[in-house]
């Protein structure tokens, strides 16, 4: 049974409490931006939330809900080339990025448009999947900005299925050098209306939050995207490997929370393993029955992340 309902099927923005505004960064891209601000009388902090791979900022909203009934305002974005903040190609639905670190630009001009440092604090920085990833690379960046940082699922690293990783690298690598950079990488397409069943998704255990993602891309299909580039996966690769140094993790000495997914079938739970022992304060919990998107699982499961990201908020 899933509680799913307490937002509606189709939650918006607005019926959240929160404001949308576009706004263009140094390089003309506009950027989607979602201000959600603390609760009157329950002030508890300021939360940067950073979204995964596809995803779009509606699908964060019941998160986001549970995150204002708790006191927090959150501060939200569209990375570009994907949900409504501008596309990189004109094949719009191919998650396509030259370098990681265009992802970063982008979420150094959103601190600084939303003043995210002059919210009231304390600032806490949470991201999915790749939004994990790149919050550790914000976490490195911004020593004296954040607080705390929760990683759900992060993309420590990618797993390549029947590929050697080596071998992934490798062929991402060439492909972009021969000028392949914007393809789909193999077995990758675009997004497909119906294409991905409920009982074989990587995603989450729970119909009624599964079917709440595709309802909301039938609603608007412009926030769609399919699979990634062979530039998107060469960007990520070389951004792992910056990441997984000692050296870099050491640097990051904020408590720092990873939630682990036991049935993860898309990001490596070896890699978060390898990357809660190296940071200086981090702590791993693992939840055998969730799947990747483990605030989009069904409500045992959920409850169990929101227990552990609470205690971890209260320290």
């Amino acid at each position: 049974m899933s509680d799913s309902g307490e937002l509606g099927l189709v939650p918006t923005i607005e019926s959240t409490g929160g404001t949308e505004e576009v706004s263009e960064m140094a390089d003309g891209v506009r950027i989607r931006i979602a201000r959600f601000p603390e609760p009157k009388g329950k002030g508890a902090g300021t939360v940067l939330m950073l979204a995964g791979f596809t995803e779009f900022i509606e699908k964060g909203l019941e998160s986001i809900a549970a995150l204002r009934a708790r006191g927090y305002g959150v501060i939200t974005f569209d990375w570009r080339g994907q949900g409504l903040s501008d596309r990189l190609l004109p094949h719009r639905r191919k998650g396509h990025i030259p370098d990681m670190q265009h992802f970063l630009n982008d979420l150094e001009e959103v601190i600084r448009i939303t003043r995210f440092a002059e919210l009231p604090g304390p600032h806490v920085i949470m991201g999915h999947s790749m939004g994990g990833h790149l919050a550790l690379r914000a976490a490195h960046d911004h020593p004296d900005l954040f607080e705390r940082a929760i990683l759900c699922a992060p993309m420590a690293d990618i797993l390549t299925g029947t590929w050697p990783r080596v071998a992934a690298y490798g062929v991402a690598k060439t492909a972009v050098r021969l000028g392949l950079g914007e393809c789909f990488i193999p077995g990758a397409g675009p997004y497909v209306p119906g294409q991905m069943s409920y009982e074989n998704n990587p995603l989450t255990t729970d119909r009624a939050r599964f079917e709440r993602i595709h309802e909301q891309i039938k609603i608007n299909p412009d926030v769609a995207l399919g699979g990634p580039t062979f530039a998107w996966v060469y960007s990520a690769f070389r951004s792992i490997r910056l990441v997984k140094r000692p050296s870099y993790l050491s640097q990051i000495r904020i408590p720092v929370l990873i939630l682990s997914a036991g049935r993860e079938r898309i990001v490596s739970n070896a890699g978060q393993r390898d990357v809660a022992a190296m940071l200086p304060d981090a702590r791993l919990v693992s939840f055998a029955e969730g799947a990747h998107e483990l605030l989009l699982e069904c409500d045992a499961v959920r409850h169990a992340v929101w227990a552990e990201i609470d205690g971890f908020l209260e320290c």
